[in-house]
């Protein structure tokens, strides 16, 4: 079938399927967020329209919490970014959540309409209703928090369960699959002493089994991805937010400039983020220029002050140069040329 008629197929689909989209919700009304169900578009396609929806917990919130805004500063027309939130999700929790309609989840929603407002928040919905809420071009997947650096994880069947499901559930028949990769945590003590990092913490365990060390660890991640996703060619495109991580640590940043806690983004590591997602999203091979000059106060009320977070020069040099190396090299640390604090 060519792209012409697939994408004529889906139109058709797409009318007929919203026309009965509060009742595939289970009742859950499409006025709790701005639904706006249209025609499936591919990314990086002519009229830069795209929807996407993300499967996680916090990581993937730190990453499409600004997407919006950076598509928004790129001239993208039209994006719309879903997350569907429950604390550090593994693989079997999405799999119990979707066998039992489970109204579990958190779903977090951003939009280039609304570029500078932080994303709305609907609590107790199911995966179900978030996949039926709007025409999702892609679905990004990734492990929990602590499991991402294990083979077994991805050897589990657990994966292909959620995409059979997703594929059975979403209105557009021609979704496509990412995996992001997310990044490996701190050793920074101060960081490790935050909320909640006790030695019987499951991401402290799992740490521990890989030296202590941050440079294994994401060596392991690393490992398992290039192992079990890339060659899955369910996948369209890994999105490699760890290594743009490790790539901005070879420079004179701290740990303390990247996470705020022992897993979490700061909020120059979430601009930083964001515009790798961008890139992978869109199509985009290389960025020539950070376009963002300031972070919106209402995105950070928690840990910023009053005034925007104004990004300097030398961060806007370092985020480029990070995920320009992450887009060439997605699996292996870049040394960064900024290695001296200006």
């Amino acid at each position: 079938m060519t792209k012409t008629w697939k994408k004529i197929l889906s139109l058709t689909l797409a009318m007929l399927m919203t026309v009965s989209m509060f009742a595939a919700c289970g009742g859950q009304t499409a006025s709790q967020n701005n639904t706006d169900a249209g025609e499936p578009t591919q990314p990086g396609e002519e009229g830069k329209i795209l929807k996407v929806l993300t499967l996680g917990h916090s990581l993937s919130v730190d990453c499409g919490h600004m997407l919006a805004l950076i598509a928004n500063t790129e001239g993208y027309e039209s994006m719309k970014v879903g997350t569907l939130y429950y604390s550090g999700c593994p693989l079997n929790k999405h799999v119990q959540f979707l066998n039992n309609n489970s109204a579990e989840y958190s779903l977090y929603i951003s939009s280039t309409d609304k570029p500078n407002s932080p994303p709305t928040i609907t609590n107790d919905v199911t995966m179900e209703y978030a996949l039926k809420l709007d025409y999702w071009d892609v679905i990004v997947m990734q492990g929990g928090v602590f499991e991402i650096a294990l083979d077994k994880t991805y050897k589990s069947g657990l994966i292909q369960i959620i995409q059979k499901y997703v594929n059975e559930t979403a209105l557009n028949p021609y979704v496509e699959f990412m995996w992001h990769m997310p990044w490996a945590p701190p050793l920074d003590n101060t960081l490790r002493d935050t909320y909640p990092y006790p030695e019987n913490n499951t991401y402290y365990s799992s740490y521990l089994a890989y030296d202590d060390n941050r440079a294994t660890l994401y060596n392991a991640i690393t490992k398992c991805v290039t192992d079990n996703i890339v060659p899955d060619k369910t996948f369209t495109d890994v999105i490699p937010t760890g290594t743009a991580m490790e790539n901005a640590l070879s420079s004179y940043l701290e740990e303390t400039d990247l996470h705020r806690d022992y897993a979490h983004a700061t909020d120059l590591a979430r601009v930083m983020n964001a515009y790798l997602w961008f890139c992978k999203l869109t199509g985009v091979e290389q960025l020539t220029e950070i376009k963002l000059d300031a972070i919106p106060m209402v995105f950070f009320k928690s840990t910023m002050g009053n005034e925007d977070r104004v990004l300097t020069d030398a961060e806007k040099a370092i985020i480029l140069e990070s995920v320009n190396n992450a887009l060439k090299t997605p699996f292996a640390m870049t040394q960064s040329q900024y290695t001296t604090a200006p």
